[in-house]
């Protein structure tokens, strides 16, 4: 991929990872408070950030943060933004080794339609990423 493929590569996969993320925590969350009961989105919030059975969305938070940040840095060059579309495909990727994401992703792609419609959005481009 060269520099113009992956930087609009990234632009293009911004808001599928953002709604794919948004479809997750929504179906987490109904998860959590069937368990639970009712929490406020504050609640919910700390939940995620200091529950230890939420760390393994981490890799796609920081996939979607560094893709932000990538697109948003006038001084990010080539190498950073390959590093960045790399790391996009590698996070869908079941060759990565030590993939803490794809085994609790793959079983929500038949929990919730709203994830499985989101993982398709995100896959026509992760494939047509990698025939460039």
């Amino acid at each position: 991929m060269n520099d113009q493929q992956c930087t609009q590569f990234l632009s293009d996969i911004r808001r599928p990872l953002l709604a794919l993320h948004k479809a997750i925590l929504d179906h987490e969350r109904v998860v959590y408070e069937k368990e639970f009961g009712p929490v406020t989105p504050a609640a919910f919030l700390q939940v995620l950030i200091n529950g230890s059975g939420f760390r393994w969305l981490t890799p796609l938070s920081t996939v979607i943060a560094s893709v932000d940040e990538i697109l948003d840095d006038k001084e990010a060059d080539a190498a950073d933004r390959l590093a960045a579309a790399e790391a996009v495909t590698g996070l869908f990727s079941p060759d990565l080794p030590d993939n803490l994401f794809l085994p609790r992703y793959l079983p929500l792609l038949q929990a919730d339609p709203a994830i499985l419609h989101h993982h398709g959005e995100v896959s026509q481009l992760l494939r047509g990423a990698q025939a460039k």
